[in-house]
Order: C-alpha cells, then sequence, then structure tokens
C-alpha cells in the first residue's frame, strides 16, 4: 500500500510561515505609521491655529499701542499745562487708562481661552511717552484636564 495522500493538504514549509509572519509584522507596522502620522497631523495643525491665533492678537496689540502713542501725542500738543495732560489722558483712553497705577492695559481674545496681556507704563520721559511693562499670554479660563480613561469593565 502507498501511504501517500493525496487530496487538499497544503504543504506549508518553515519559509512559507516565515514570509506570512513577515507580511503580517510589515501590515501592522504599516498601520501604526500611518496612525501615528495622522496623530502628528491633527497636532501640527492645532498648534499652526494657535500660533495663528497668537500673531493676530499680536498684531492687534501693536495697532493698540500706535493708536496709545497717537494718543499721547495728541494730548502733549493739546495739553497747556501737566494737570491738563493727564486729564486728556483719562478722557481720551477711558477704559484702558488705570490712574491709581499710571498704566494703560487690555487684554485681547485668543483661542482655546487664552489671552494677550499688554500693559504700558506712561512715561514722559520716553520718545513714545510709554514704556512697556507686559506683553504675555495667560489662561483667562479654568483649565481642566479630563484624566478619565474609557476602559472596558467586563459587563
Amino acid at each position: 500500500m502507498d501511504n501517500r495522500q493525496s487530496g487538499g493538504r497544503a504543504n506549508i514549509g518553515t519559509s512559507s510561515l516565515i514570509l506570512i509572519f513577515i507580511i503580517l509584522c510589515l501590515t501592522i507596522f504599516g498601520l501604526l505609521s500611518l496612525s501615528s502620522a495622522g496623530s502628528d497631523w491633527n497636532l501640527a495643525r492645532k498648534n499652526a491655529q494657535s500660533i495663528k491665533g497668537y500673531y493676530e492678537a499680536d498684531g492687534q496689540a501693536v495697532e493698540f499701542t500706535a493708536m496709545v502713542e497717537e494718543q499721547l501725542w495728541e494730548c502733549a500738543q493739546a495739553a497747556s499745562s501737566e494737570e491738563a495732560y493727564w486729564h486728556l489722558v483719562e478722557e481720551r483712553l477711558g477704559q484702558y487708562y488705570h490712574e491709581e497705577t499710571g498704566t494703560i492695559e487690555t487684554d485681547l481674545e485668543m483661542l482655546y481661552g487664552q489671552k494677550l496681556h499688554v500693559a504700558l507704563e506712561l512715561c514722559r520721559e520716553e520718545e513714545k511717552g510709554y514704556r512697556i511693562l507686559a506683553w504675555n499670554v495667560y489662561q483667562s479660563e479654568d483649565y481642566e484636564i479630563d484624566r478619565s480613561m474609557p476602559v472596558w469593565s467586563g459587563s
């Protein structure tokens, strides 16, 4: 009798198993790379939006300082005395002027609950009439990190 079997039995050797394992590994690594690239793309897009928001607020702050400089120059030209100058400054800069500290301040909205704070100290000795005290970004809203993790509980 012939001990050979004829039929549909596949003859899978060691080299075939290694080839299947390599293809499986390459597929998994490819999918992981694609997932990582997608996450990097989302992070880069969010970072670009944040930077764009900062520079828009920074541009508004530069316009604000130009307006302040113009108003201070007009006050200096129109005032006949030191007291008249300070009265004109308070009148023209209104809500931005803080008499008790001698500063002009504003907060400009940015993305993600942040604001750009600009504070100028009035200084008649300076050519522009002011000195920059603060030009910084701060978190204006309470920021809470979501520490929950959606893990399957088994039910």
